[in-house]
Parts: C-alpha cells; sequence; structure tokens
C-alpha cells in the first residue's frame, strides 16, 4: 500500500465536492475546532479595548466640561469686561458725551467759556489760480507756528496754486486751499488753517520779491487760534486744544460742538449685570461638570447615554477631579481686598449635593458697597495680563491658569488618554498576533482532517477491490 498522501485545503474542498471520503464537512469543523481554541482570547481582549476606548471617551467629554468651566472664569479675567457704562448729557445736541474709559459714577456739572478754535488767514484777491506772483520766478514764504523756529518753504511755481501746493508739501501743520469767491468771474484767494488750541497760531511771511499776497494785512486774519475753556464741578481754568475732551472727567469723552450757554449736567453709571452673568455662568458650568461626572460613573441601563459610565472603571480618578474642582473655586485670590478674597466672599456657596450657587443678595451688595474691591478681587484691576507675567493677576486669572494645566499636554486628563492609547495599541498587536494563530490553528486541522479524509478513500477503495476479486471466484466456480 503506498504511503497516505496529505492533501491541502483544496484538496479536501474538491474531494467533497466530488462525494468521496467519510462526507464530513472538514472545513467547518476545522473552523469550530480553531475557534473553540482561540476565541476565548480574543473575545477577552476585544471587551478589553472597548472598555479602554470607553474610558477615552469618557476622558474627552470630561475635558470638554472642564473647558467650559476654564472659559467661565477666562470671562472674569479682564476688569473691562465687568461693568458696562453709561454717560448722558443734558444737552447731547451740543456736548454729547460717550464713556471711553473706566468710570467713576456720579454727576458733574459742566460749563463752557470758549470753544476752542484754529488760526485763519486769507491771502489777497487774484485775477485767477496761475496769477504769476513773482514774475516767473521762484520765491520763498516763512511759516512761524506759535513759538517756534521759522520754517522756510520753497515756492518753485509763482502761481497761487503753486504756492498752495508748496504750502501743503511741506506738511508743516498749515493747510492751504485755493478758493475761487466769485460765482460768474475770477476772486481767488488762498485760506491758510492751522490745528485749533493756541499754541497752534501762526503768521506767514513772504521774500521781497512776492509782495501782495495779503497774508500780513490784520483784516485777512479771520480768526485766531485758542483753547477750550471749560469748568467742571466747580473747577475752573481747564483748557484744552481740541474740543475733544477725554481726560476732564474720568473715562468720558466730552464732545463741544456749539457752547450751549447754560450748565450741562452730565450723568455717569455703571452697571454690575456684566459680572452677575459672568459668576452665574461659572457657577452654572461648574454644576453641569459635576452633572457630567454623574453620568460618567453611573451604572448603564437600557436607553442610557452612550457615554454613561465609561467611567465607571476609573472612579478614584474622577474624584480626586472633583475635589481639586471645588478647592478652586474655594481658593484665595492673588489680589484680595479687604474682606473679599474668595468667591465665597461674594456669595457663593454649595448645597449638600455638591452643587454651587450665587446668593443673589450677597453679591448685590458687594456690588453695591464696593465693586472696585470686587473687581480688583477677581481681576487684579487689569486687562490682558500675560499669564507668563509675575505680576498677581486676579482670582478668575489664576483658576484659569490652574486649568489651562490640568488640560494641557502634561495635565492628569492627558495623561490618562496617553496611557489609554497605548494601551489600545498593545491590545490592537496582540488582536493581529491571535488571528493569526487562529488561521494557523485552522491550517492544521484542515491539514490533519484532509489526510484522514483520503486515507479514508482509499480504503474503501481498497474493499471495493477485494469485494470484486471475491465476486469473481464465485462466479468461476458456479460454472
Amino acid at each position: 500500500m503506498e504511503p497516505v498522501a496529505k492533501p491541502n485545503r483544496q484538496t479536501a474542498a474538491l474531494m467533497k465536492t466530488l462525494d468521496l471520503g467519510s462526507g464530513v464537512d472538514i472545513e467547518s469543523l476545522a473552523r469550530s475546532l480553531a475557534d473553540a481554541e482561540t476565541s476565548g482570547r480574543i473575545n477577552t481582549t476585544k471587551t478589553r479595548m472597548a472598555s479602554v476606548e470607553s474610558r477615552l471617551s469618557g476622558y474627552s467629554v470630561t475635558s470638554s466640561f472642564l473647558d467650559n468651566v476654564k472659559r467661565g472664569f477666562d470671562g472674569l479675567q479682564n476688569v473691562s469686561g465687568l461693568f458696562t457704562s453709561s454717560v448722558s448729557s443734558s444737552d447731547s445736541a451740543r456736548v454729547p458725551v460717550t464713556a471711553t474709559g473706566d468710570v467713576i459714577p456720579g454727576q458733574y456739572n459742566l460749563s463752557v467759556q470758549s470753544l476752542a478754535a484754529a488760526t485763519v488767514i486769507q491771502s489777497a484777491s487774484f485775477a485767477s489760480s496761475t496769477s504769476a506772483l513773482n514774475s516767473g520766478s521762484a520765491f520763498q514764504v516763512g511759516l512761524q507756528i506759535g513759538t517756534g523756529a521759522v520754517s522756510t518753504v520753497n515756492v518753485t511755481t509763482d502761481t497761487p496754486a503753486g504756492l498752495v501746493s508748496a504750502i501743503n508739501a511741506a506738511n508743516l501743520g498749515v493747510r492751504a486751499t485755493l478758493v475761487n469767491k466769485s460765482a460768474s468771474g475770477n476772486d481767488w484767494q488762498i485760506v491758510l488753517q492751522g490745528s485749533s488750541g493756541a499754541a497752534a497760531d501762526f503768521n506767514i511771511t513772504s521774500s521781497t520779491a512776492a509782495t501782495g499776497l495779503g497774508f500780513s494785512v490784520p483784516a485777512n486774519r479771520l480768526a485766531t487760534a485758542r483753547d477750550a475753556e471749560i469748568t467742571v464741578n466747580g473747577m475752573t481754568g481747564i483748557k484744552r486744544s481740541s474740543n475733544k475732551i477725554s481726560d476732564a472727567i474720568p473715562g468720558v469723552t466730552i464732545d463741544l460742538k456749539a457752547n450751549p450757554g447754560a450748565d450741562i449736567a452730565i450723568v455717569v453709571e455703571r452697571s454690575s449685570q456684566p459680572v452677575k452673568q459672568k459668576l452665574q455662568s461659572v457657577v452654572d458650568a461648574y454644576n453641569e461638570f459635576n452633572a457630567a461626572l454623574n453620568e460618567l460613573t453611573r451604572q448603564p441601563t437600557e436607553g442610557s447615554d452612550e457615554f454613561t459610565g465609561s467611567l465607571l472603571r476609573d472612579k478614584q480618578f474622577v474624584a480626586t477631579l472633583r475635589s481639586e474642582m471645588k478647592a478652586l473655586m474655594t481658593q484665595n485670590s492673588s489680589t484680595p481686598v479687604g474682606a473679599y478674597q474668595s468667591l465665597r466672599d461674594i456669595g457663593l456657596s454649595f448645597r449638600l449635593d455638591g452643587t454651587a450657587q450665587i446668593d443673589e443678595k450677597k453679591l448685590d451688595l458687594a456690588l453695591t458697597t464696593n465693586n472696585d474691591a470686587v473687581a480688583t478681587m477677581l481681576s487684579a484691576g487689569t486687562n490682558g495680563t500675560s499669564n507668563l507675567s509675575l505680576e498677581p493677576k486676579g482670582l478668575a486669572q489664576d483658576i484659569s491658569i490652574k486649568l489651562g494645566d490640568m488640560l494641557g499636554a502634561q495635565g492628569v486628563i492627558n495623561q490618562r488618554k496617553v496611557t489609554g492609547k497605548s494601551q489600545i495599541s498593545v491590545y490592537q498587536r496582540d488582536l493581529v498576533k491571535l488571528e493569526v494563530r487562529l488561521e494557523t490553528v485552522y491550517q492544521r486541522y484542515i491539514t490533519q482532517f484532509s489526510a484522514m479524509e483520503s486515507l479514508v478513500q482509499r480504503m474503501e477503495g481498497v474493499g471495493s477491490y477485494l469485494k470484486g476479486q471475491f465476486t469473481a471466484m464465485e462466479n468461476m466456480y458456479k460454472g
């Protein structure tokens, strides 16, 4: 008898198709046995990997809600965003006012003694804009602003238009324009205007070659520069070179359009609504953060959210995070003022279930009696302070920086994510190895069962041969 052949997987399939061998589906049998041998470890690995992936989702949800808390504190770290200011004038047509800075609430009485004005000088009349001023030759004019040195302007084109162009090109603070006063003929004059304010008064002189310009004629001086002068709350003699005055009343810009002829009442108010809304946003974000942690550590039930229970196996981390967050909410400011040192001093408290709340009466009292102290405690009274600055930054920015560290690459949440992703990589490599092992076991069973099938088939062939020989011998003897 020849050695039993070892057919491969294709041979086994062909034998089954031809209805040879034992009739057993060796492929299904091999697959079932291979699965039974390796599926336990594969399923365990997949289950563990799914658990880690669920925790990663839980950490991402935690980061999102924690970032909401951080953004709430970000909104409190600049003093300019804590209050809104309004200012009104009893004669807004002639003296409109606007709030442009940190105002001091109160009422201010304003009276106007004079408006700021600029020097205006006109020239003599000329027959045209191209009339010769110096018989076709270049000449010079001198401009003196206030008590400063005389500046020389070279006029290369000796016409009214050429003189205007030369003065404007010199950019000395005096603007020249050329005006035709006549509606139907030619009556050209040059008008010079400086800046407002007494210090901006100017004089213009010309070389002896250019005569008849008329700038020195007293009648041609249409206006002389002067300062605006006002009185605020009885303080007289307040003078400014411009009719826009921004430093007489703190945080208020006064725009003198016309002399009202009577005292004007300017009312300045500050609203605490922004800081109240921002504090409530912080409290809401903190409560939502804790509610999210509750959901992430709750045993899932039918119909639960996909993230429910994702941190059920990391309760120690969650408990630590809760403790750190409450410590931040109750920490003292780096810029305390008197009795105002933390959020507790302006109304923050905690219910028995751990949720935070703001006592509106306590907050209103603090903002009414000393809103500057509250602002300093929260923001250090500053705007745009860098996180890297060594200067005290106020409670809001102190907490925001710590929350930023918690959310950063080296923070506890991200480190948890890094560890989880590393575990998933290990599980993925394990699954690849297990899948290879599964296929190897399957191929081993196929080889073994195919050999057995081949042996059965050959044995069936020998039986048929012997049966035929015996039948032939029977027939021979019968004859």
